[in-house]
């Protein structure tokens, strides 16, 4: 017995030390006042100072609207805020400490697991008042919250909850799950703070303020994301809601450690990282499908989409090597970029991004002459390895590799620009003319946007249809001549490479003759020339066909972008007819229907 008395002693000092009063209007001042909440009557025992003091906050139609928590005394008030260390909003930093209910449902565990402490303390070193203290801190929570601890308790164990009990769930600075719908992939958030909200037509909802790891372009760092529960009646399945606590999650330990995997992979990409990617991807118009590569690059994201809700702002900075699994865990899937064959930046998956596998053998397949190729495979290897060369006189001129090709459409032009890209191990950025507009100031402006973004990423830029900037100036066309003038200022800095063309090699300014290493015209496709090509293209679907009949499909006088496009079309009419395998005589049905719109429109199909 002489073990139980000391406790229950203690229990009763406890009880003494929390104070409950209701916060009330009296109409009759117009003021807030406080009352002794109403309580069983009980013996009578000596008044002594209070450690917590429980308001109810009654309005002025006499409801309950909530309770709080006055905390008294600065010793508990030490120990609830070592508990919620790093916890957002806490009022028990100022002179008059409160917490509210949620603070300290929160808080229960750690205030029995500090208790625990204390009594494990040598006598000498135990501070009786303040185990007194966290005991009536407990004896609140326990008793106060009584109800809503058996409603939580119930519903948790059977794996659900209600609306109104959602916020007992999120625990601030914890882990929580959620799917995000735009880039459709899982990821882990750190929830800081929670608050219930209405939006403007009645709905309530939770709103979960959350941190994520993430690169803006300008910090690496903790960025904050919100995200909203709307309300829904009864109960729910935890792992129902759009984002609930890792712990619910039935596979937690697997979807951790590959959310920490995830994230070192994300904090080891470099500032600009060329990807191979398929699927869908987001803008702020909505999802885009795209295939085919993208360079992932948070700065130049962050420098020409500065309005992007895709990219919030880092707002507490951290050192990429002082990260912990936690840290890891938090890291943003979502990569900021641009995606080539859209021309369009985007926000990706990380889930979706695969390495690029380069085609070193694109030089070989060209449908080029021999010195052409040599001449050309030597210059841009030479520039990709920065060694040697020549510089301009004037620092910073002249460092550029800058080539012209010309030949009617399909000839193989835009081919060459790719497989110097496929060599190189270069990103390919192509660009009409048409796309930087035809005002000089516009063009101005979009054409050292494109340079620089080429010059940034270290890509192959390819300036396609480039005939309005190369054409030769004359007296009449002031506009013309000042797109020309333009063109050639900008080119003397650019030190990348650019691969220009056009289909009018005979207008072009003989001002570029000096500023143009290399140029190469590509002759309308020979019969050779074309049979070479059909042969890239049919032996990529393992299509064998005879001699004769490559030969017969080489007579057709068609160019290299519409053999690629015949091929297509042919294998996309195979796949719709249930058949794996392309067949040759549905590379025939469309060859005929080209022949059939080359006559009509007085077109040679075939060669004489």
């Amino acid at each position: 017995m002489s073990d139980e008395k000391p406790r229950t002693a203690t229990e009763d000092l406890a009880k003494q030390r929390v104070a409950h009063y209701d916060y009330y209007h009296d109409p009759r001042t117009f003021s807030y006042k406080l009352r002794k909440t109403i309580k069983p009557k009980e013996k009578k025992i000596k008044e002594r100072k209070h450690a917590l003091v429980v308001r109810r906050l009654i309005d002025e139609r006499g409801k309950h609207t909530g309770t709080v928590i006055d905390i008294k005394s600065p010793a508990l008030c030490e120990v609830l805020l070592e508990i919620n260390a790093g916890v957002e909003g806490l009022e028990l930093s100022r002179h008059e400490a409160v917490a509210s209910t949620e603070l300290m449902y929160y808080s229960h565990d750690g205030l029995i697991k500090r208790l625990a402490v204390e009594r494990d303390k040598e006598p000498q070193d135990q501070t009786e008042s303040l185990i007194v203290d966290i005991i009536a801190a407990i004896h609140v929570v326990e008793e106060d919250l009584a109800h809503t601890l058996l409603g939580i308790t119930q519903l948790t164990s059977e794996g659900e909850i209600t609306f109104d009990l959602l916020w007992a769930l999120f625990k601030p600075n914890s882990l929580i799950y959620s799917y995000h719908s735009p880039t459709e992939q899982s990821r882990m958030l750190l929830v800081r703070r929670i608050e219930y909200g209405m939006h403007m037509d009645r709905t309530r909802y939770l709103k979960l303020s959350c941190d994520i790891l993430h690169d803006d372009g300008n910090l690496f760092g903790f960025a904050r994301e919100h995200l909203e529960i709307t309300e829904y009646r009864g109960v729910r399945t935890i792992t129902d809601l759009p984002t609930y606590p890792l712990q619910y999650h039935p596979n937690a330990d697997a979807v951790y450690a590959q959310a920490i995997e995830m994230g070192k992979r994300y904090v080891q990409m470099p500032q600009h990282s060329y990807h191979e990617i398929s699927g869908l991807a987001v803008r702020e118009g909505g999802k885009f499908y795209t295939s085919g590569r993208v360079m992932i690059s948070p700065s130049a994201f962050h420098r020409f989409q500065p309005n992007s809700s895709y990219n919030p702002s880092v707002r507490r900075a951290l050192r990429k090597d002082d990260l912990t699994d936690d840290n890891y865990a938090i890291c943003t899937p979502i990569l900021l970029g641009f995606a080539f064959d859209r021309k369009s930046w985007g926000a990706f998956a990380m889930s979706r991004i695969k390495d690029v596998r380069w085609n070193d053998d694109a030089f070989g397949a060209l449908v080029l002459g021999h010195k052409q190729k040599t001449l050309i495979h030597g210059l841009v290897r030479q520039h990709a390895s920065k060694e040697g060369g020549f510089d301009d006189i004037i620092e910073g001129k002249g460092k550029g590799l800058i080539g012209l090709l010309a030949g009617t459409p399909g000839c193989g032009k835009t081919l060459t620009a790719e497989a110097v890209a496929e060599i190189t191990h270069k990103p390919l950025y192509a660009v009409s003319a048409g796309e930087l507009g035809t005002t000089p100031d516009y063009v101005e402006h979009k054409l050292t946007q494109v340079l620089e973004l080429a010059q940034l990423w270290d890509a192959v830029l390819l300036l396609d249809e480039a005939e309005v900037f190369l054409q030769q100036r004359n007296a009449t066309d002031i506009n013309r001549n000042a797109l020309v003038s333009i063109f050639l200022r900008q080119l003397e800095y650019y030190r990348g490479i650019l691969i220009l063309t056009t289909n009018m090699a005979e207008q072009v300014d003989r001002a570029f003759e000096s500023r143009i290493h290399f140029s190469v015209y590509y002759p309308e496709l020979g019969v050779a020339a074309r049979k070479s090509i059909w042969m890239t293209f049919l032996n990529k679907i393992s299509l064998d066909v005879s001699k004769e009949d490559l030969d017969r499909l080489s007579e057709h006088r068609i160019n290299g972008r519409q053999i690629k496009n015949v091929v297509s079309s042919a294998q996309t009419i195979s796949l719709a007819n249930g058949s794996p395998r392309l067949k040759l005589e549905e590379v025939d049905v469309v060859l005929g229907v080209l022949h059939d719109w080359q006559s009509a429109t007085q077109t040679p199909a075939r060669a004489t």
